[in-house]
Formats: C-alpha cells, sequence, structure tokens
C-alpha cells in the first residue's frame, strides 16, 4: 500500500458519542496517515487494544536516530 516504510506509529484514544474509539497515526518520510481503527464501550478496553496494535505496529520500525535514545 505504501512504498515507503514507517517512521513512527502511534494510538490515540478519544471519547466520541459516548463510546472510546481507538485511531491509529503512522509517520512516514513525507506524510502522516491517520486512520480510525474501532470503538469500545470502556475506555479500558480501548486503551488495552491500542496499547497491543502499537507494540504491534512498532515491532518491525527502527529506533530513529535522534540522539534521544529512540522511539516511545
Amino acid at each position: 500500500m505504501f512504498k515507503e516504510k514507517a517512521l513512527l506509529v502511534e494510538t490515540f484514544v478519544e471519547k466520541e458519542d459516548g463510546q472510546w474509539v481507538v485511531y491509529i497515526e503512522v509517520l512516514f518520510k513525507d506524510q502522516v496517515v491517520r486512520r480510525r481503527l474501532n470503538k469500545y464501550f470502556t475506555k479500558e478496553k480501548a486503551q488495552i487494544a491500542a496499547n497491543y496494535i502499537k507494540r504491534c505496529a512498532n515491532r518491525d520500525i527502527p529506533f530513529p536516530n535522534d540522539g534521544l535514545g529512540g522511539c516511545c
């Protein structure tokens, strides 16, 4: 789908219409892609899902060479 590898992946949990929604943002060299993933009835379940998604997505991303000790 994308030609370049991602540099960083981050997930966010936001409240919408009484439910909690998980979003993912993927940082590429020239763009940032934000997608809505799923809704959950509780904030705790949404945070668990966001954590799993972020850990799996960041598995193959090398740490950036920014002198700050890596990402996240």
